[in-house]
């Protein structure tokens, strides 16, 4: 199912990351999800919900990405190739639209030899994501990463394992958040250990500590974002041709 609105944008679970099996229980919360993802800041400016959606670090029951307004859409009428890969969106996340930066710049930042961030750059202009300036290197104007991000996880009652499931997602969606069927018996324990740790925690639809805007990774919130633009792009496709 594809539901755009003038608000909501809701996907199914792409065929490109398949369906993965989650327990029935697990299940119940999918009104609980989509209700604290309706409430999220910035929702009413703009709401793409994903099921099952695959990042960096792992599939997540359901990623959220607020205050988007058109900008996927404008992002799949540029026409250029998504830029899915974490090692080209990593290079590519590390140039500006405005400033000129070289590729030695590119290459400390992200980790790798120049010879190697040159290759990507070069790769990234012949795809049009990036131009070149000079001996340097620009981002094309309408590859930034779009919104703001909130990875939300489903568990009936291990609040454990979906803390440390959440915080592998924390390094490439903005924000995590983890939802509860069953609120532990050490609740007020549970909450200072996801408060201290940035990580959102609900009980059915209702937060008891709401998910903290971070820093994650710049080259895996830029794929999560390019990834994202490809299955909308692909979804429109789709609804057109039907």
């Amino acid at each position: 199912m594809f539901v755009p609105s003038s608000s909501v944008t809701e996907l199914n679970e792409s065929t490109q990351r398949g369906r993965r099996f989650t327990p029935v229980q697990e299940r119940d919360l999918d009104p609980a999800l989509r209700a604290l993802a309706l409430r999220l800041p910035g929702a009413d400016e703009g709401l793409v919900l994903a099921p099952e959606f695959r990042g960096a670090r792992g599939v997540v029951d359901l990623l959220a990405v607020t205050r988007v307004g058109n900008r996927f859409v404008e992002r799949t009428q540029i026409g250029a190739p998504f830029v899915t890969s974490e090692a080209n969106s990593a290079v590519l996340a590390r140039l500006s639209p405005r400033a000129t930066r070289s590729p030695r710049h590119v290459a400390t930042a992200v980790g790798m030899s120049e010879r190697q961030a040159l290759t990507r750059l070069r790769a990234l202009v012949r795809t049009g994501a990036a131009e070149q300036v000079g001996n340097g290197y620009r981002r094309r104007p309408g590859f930034d990463p779009i919104g703001r991000s909130y990875a939300l996880e489903a568990k009936v009652d291990d609040w454990k394992q979906g803390l440390s499931q959440a915080l592998r997602y924390a390094s490439w969606a903005d924000a995590a958040g983890v939802v509860l069927l069953v609120a532990p018996q050490n609740l007020a324990a549970v909450k200072a250990r996801y408060r201290a740790l940035r990580i959102g925690l609900a009980i059915g639809d209702s937060w008891v500590v709401r998910p903290v805007i971070g820093r994650p990774d710049p080259g895996r919130r830029m794929a999560l974002s390019e990834q994202l633009s490809l299955d909308i792009g692909v979804a429109l496709n789709d609804r057109s041709l039907g």
